[in-house]
């Protein structure tokens, strides 16, 4: 099974992200967060528990799902950059959203139809960037996941619940919404409460992203795509 990514700069990594992507994970940012190998990155442990490898890693540091173009994930050049030119996925792992919310970006526009392909509010995008998935990957299952809280290591900073005047949980609430709305998988990682070890409060450490794919793990597991 063949295995597509969509995400921010959680899921980079130096070298496995296309030509010309900002990556966070590069050589510096590997060795400070405890890593020895791209193995130990989330979608690398989750596809080795699926018995599959990875198509397309396309995650770009700093995106978000809102925005006009590229490189927001709800653009057309995002959605349809998740195949080579000889495979394409089976499934698609998407998991981002914590750049909207550091943004501040509203959660929903004046239209709440999730119709509307102005890409500007949070759950608007998040419709229309899993419909183009949908429009160019209709053989794979899509699985969007909710995003997880953090926390630092040996350090007392408290995860921010409310960033711009929007509450964490309202983007966590859009994701499902869309989730429903297109009939794409959820993934609701975030539901057991379980909080990933960062050094910055954002990018999850060798050991966060461990703790990351066990919760996708266990979601896809419910999910029946992973046997026990």
């Amino acid at each position: 099974m063949l295995v597509s990514v969509l995400g921010d700069s959680i899921s980079t990594f130096e070298f496995f992200n296309p030509k010309g992507y900002a990556v966070f994970y590069n050589e510096f940012k590997q060795l400070q967060n405890g890593f020895t190998s791209v193995d130990e990155t989330w979608w690398e442990i989750v596809c080795r528990a699926m018995h599959a490898e990875i198509c397309v890693n396309n995650s770009y540091s700093g995106s978000r799902v809102t925005g006009s173009g590229f490189p927001a994930a709800s653009s057309t050049e995002r959605c349809g950059a998740l195949h080579t030119r000889s495979r394409r996925p089976d499934m698609l792992l998407v998991y981002i959203g914590y750049n909207d919310f550091g943004d501040g970006v509203k959660v929903y526009g004046e239209d709440t139809s999730g119709v509307t392909e102005d890409c500007s509010a949070f759950f608007d995008a998040y419709v229309c960037m899993v419909k183009r998935l949908q429009e160019q990957y209709p053989q794979a299952a899509i699985i969007c996941g909710t995003l997880m809280r953090t926390y630092v290591r040996n350090s007392g900073w408290i995860f921010l619940e409310e960033y711009g005047g929007v509450p964490f949980d309202d983007y966590n609430e859009a994701i499902k919404s869309a989730c429903r709305k297109t009939g794409c998988y959820l993934a609701d990682t975030a539901a057991r409460g379980v909080r990933l070890e960062t050094l910055d409060g954002f990018h999850p450490t060798a050991q966060g992203h461990g703790v990351f794919a066990q919760e996708w793990i266990c979601c896809l597991r419910d999910l029946g795509f992973i046997r026990s």
